[in-house]
């Protein structure tokens, strides 16, 4: 197959130096031949190593990536952090284009729809594993009409408090909720949104009551817990970051396994007395069912090459406050059916509908 690389996506490079990327051949290997085949075999090279373990004619074409949100949110962030490493793995554009709308609904149902030869992509969130609990009416089945080709990251949340709040840590909250049961709200970004389901799994976990106060996104919710009109939000770690930092409010705990790097004096909802607590959403790269296994298979090796370079990995960290998290689509697969069963869990016990 040919190799094409399109340089409109791929980060600004610079002239490859000794030590530095690039492919090097022996001043022995020139021969007879000169240094003019030599150039024309590195450059051949250069192609071809890329592409080796990629389906014959994959990709073909540029790559849509679907994002399910509009601009400037998480969604957005992620995919055009991973969008000039995997074009540039691919050897091809990869071209984001935005289709929100229904909570994402709109999005995965049109992805479904798309020929299944892996030049249609779309950036999930954990939602989608649990679409039928979430929309008993949908039609789509995420394990039906999806394939999943690997994931991208996981993340934390984190249960924010107003400085007024006497409770600094979630045992403190707990505590404090147990003696006002039904008095304290927090909001959160939506209705079934990863925040709003993770304080419900709270909820059960620690028998306790907090109030949802749902609003249209994260922002509006940040308005009224600034300014004091709510006592706690939930939020996606990464987002809240800024706000933390500035002394605007104050984390009370996070919900991953282990504390996060970004607030190492935070503990975990586990730590802080709610046993067993652990919800870490992910992030996942999926397609239309039916895509051939080859195909799936390549695109999920040229996720995870383009995602496990150190300093890809490193600036993912940094900005997305969420590391790099990458697998096969069988270990995807069992990821998402898990996460699945998880988040039915949480909603049926909450009493969740979107409907």
């Amino acid at each position: 197959m040919f190799c094409t690389h399109s340089p409109v996506n791929d980060p600004i490079q610079g002239t490859p130096t000794a030590g530095s990327a690039g492919t090097l051949v022996p001043r022995r290997a020139y021969g007879a031949a000169g240094p003019r085949n030599a150039h024309r075999l590195a450059l051949l090279l250069a192609c071809l190593v890329p592409c080796a373990s990629f389906a014959q004619g994959y990709p073909s074409k540029p790559v849509r990536f679907i994002v399910r949100a509009p601009p400037g949110g998480t969604d957005d962030l992620i995919a055009r952090l991973i969008q000039p490493a995997l074009s540039k793995t691919l050897g091809q554009s990869v071209i984001v284009e935005y289709r929100p709308g229904a909570g994402g609904l709109l999005a995965w149902e049109y992805v479904a729809k798309q020929p299944a030869d892996g030049h249609t992509i779309l950036l999930a969130a954990s939602g989608l594993a649990a679409i039928k609990t979430l929309r008993p009416s949908a039609t789509l089945d995420p394990f039906r009409d999806i394939a999943w080709a690997s994931q991208v990251t996981s993340f934390n949340l984190v249960l924010l408090g107003h400085p007024s709040l006497p409770a600094r840590n979630i045992a403190e909250l707990v505590a404090m909720a147990k003696k006002r049961p039904g008095e304290l709200s927090y909001g959160s970004s939506g209705i079934a949104a990863t925040p709003h389901l993770s304080v419900e799994y709270l909820n059960a976990a620690a028998k306790i009551k907090l109030n949802h106060v749902p609003y249209k996104g994260a922002g509006p919710m940040y308005v009224d817990l600034l300014g004091g009109r709510l006592e706690l939000g939930a939020a996606v770690l990464g987002a809240a970051l800024p706000h933390v930092r500035g002394g605007k409010v104050r984390p009370l705990g996070v919900s991953g396994a282990k504390r996060s790097p970004h607030l190492p004096d935070v503990q975990t909802f586990a730590e802080g007395g709610v046993k067993d607590y652990v919800f870490e959403p992910f992030y996942a790269i999926v397609v239309a069912s039916g895509t051939p296994r080859e195909t799936l298979n390549a695109l999920s090796e040229a996720i995870n090459k383009a995602m496990s370079a150190p300093e890809f990995a490193a600036n993912f960290a940094k900005t997305a406050a969420s590391p790099v998290v990458v697998n096969t689509p069988d270990q995807m697969l069992q990821v998402a059916r898990k996460e699945a069963e998880l988040i039915e869990r949480i909603v049926r016990t909450a009493g969740i509908k979107l409907d």
